[in-house]
């Protein structure tokens, strides 16, 4: 996650670039020329790049990481998909100036960015102005920063929902830490009552807290999968078993997959394959479950059929995940609200 103190409005970024900063480095010229300017709620800011207008062909790659510090690898590999054109970072609080710089001066992506801005949308239902949608219609690749993930999949106006599907559809890349990477599943935890704890999950998966549905930005490459970050700084592992058993309770086939993200953690997928990079000890943490759930009120969660996979640093492979050729698969049950393992296997003994 990119902090920075300064917020730094869109008139006074224009007074910045014409009086301060007229070098190659920093232009409002190019790609973004005749975008209209941001109104009420919606902050431009922090634009860096080449100042290029070119027309570059994105390679469609979907990265995703799990809060805390950015994997400089995989966020370097996301600035290079767009080929040299423009990206554009969605947040609904924080800094407008730290991911242009990190995108496009301190991971020295070649070919670097024409232009990297990021718009803040502090009121997020007006985030469908004309400024908005313009800069995404033009962007080679698209992030989404951390938060709460409701402003994005909640309070976001349908129009930014379309127009990131559009970038999907014509092959821009996509990206996103913590809440980020969290909306971009096929079915997502919306936060829409706020977060919720592994133990209150367990012992209530059918309360109105636990609020699992469709996501409004998925990604193709996630079809059938529910992300969650943060995942073992924050003990998550319960309440995505919980998630995946109100899944499983919803009508419709399964099986459902959990992917949980590690802070400092990025997972890479392009075409059929995926990459698993990490500044730490961390790792992606994969659960297929087949159920049977049993989802009641008042009750705690039951659930069966569960297999779970760590993938460390350096791991790769098919995608989408294939659990029968995993090498180590922990089988695990849920009983009353309780997470044990039942055994381990491996491919060999499948």
């Amino acid at each position: 996650m990119r902090i920075s103190p300064a917020l730094v409005s869109l008139a006074t970024m224009l007074a910045l670039t014409a009086c301060a900063e007229s070098g190659p480095a920093t232009s409002l010229d190019g790609p973004l020329e005749g975008c209209p300017e941001a109104g009420a709620g919606t902050t431009i800011g922090g634009l860096r790049g080449t100042g290029r207008d070119a027309t570059p062909s994105p390679v469609r790659r979907l990265v995703l990481m799990g809060g805390g510090p950015e994997e400089d690898g995989a966020a370097r590999r996301f600035a290079e998909a767009a080929a040299g054109g423009d990206i554009v970072v969605l947040r609904a609080t924080g800094s407008l100036t730290s991911y242009p710089d990190y995108f496009s001066v301190e991971l020295a992506p070649s070919p670097a960015p024409a232009s990297v801005v990021t718009i803040r949308t502090d009121t997020p239902p007006l985030a469908d102005h004309p400024s908005v949608l313009c800069r995404l219609g033009r962007a080679e690749a698209v992030w989404l920063a951390g938060g709460s993930q409701w402003n994005y999949l909640g309070r976001w106006p349908n129009s930014v929902h379309v127009a990131v599907g559009e970038a999907t559809r014509r092959g821009a890349a996509l990206g996103g830490t913590s809440a980020g990477a969290v909306s971009l599943g096929e079915a997502a935890f919306d936060a829409r009552h706020g977060t919720i704890t592994s133990g209150e999950a367990l012992s209530e998966p059918a309360d109105v807290s636990v609020s699992v549905g469709p996501s409004s930005l998925p990604q193709p490459e996630l079809a059938n999968i529910i992300v969650d970050s943060h995942f073992t700084e924050r003990s998550r592992e319960g309440r995505l078993l919980a998630f995946l058993g109100r899944l499983l309770a919803q009508p419709r086939s399964g099986p459902f997959v959990g992917v949980g993200i590690d802070e400092g953690v990025a997972l890479e997928i392009e075409g059929s394959g995926y990459r698993v990079s990490s500044t730490r000890a961390g790792a992606v943490w994969m659960y297929e479950a087949t159920g049977p759930a049993v989802v009641q009120p008042g009750q705690p969660l039951s659930l069966d059929g569960i297999r779970r996979v760590r993938l460390a640093d350096g791991a790769s492979g098919r995608w989408p995940f294939l659990f029968d050729e995993a090498e180590r698969v922990q089988e695990l049950v849920v009983e009353e609200g309780e997470v044990r393992v039942k055994g381990v296997s491996t491919a060999g003994d499948r």
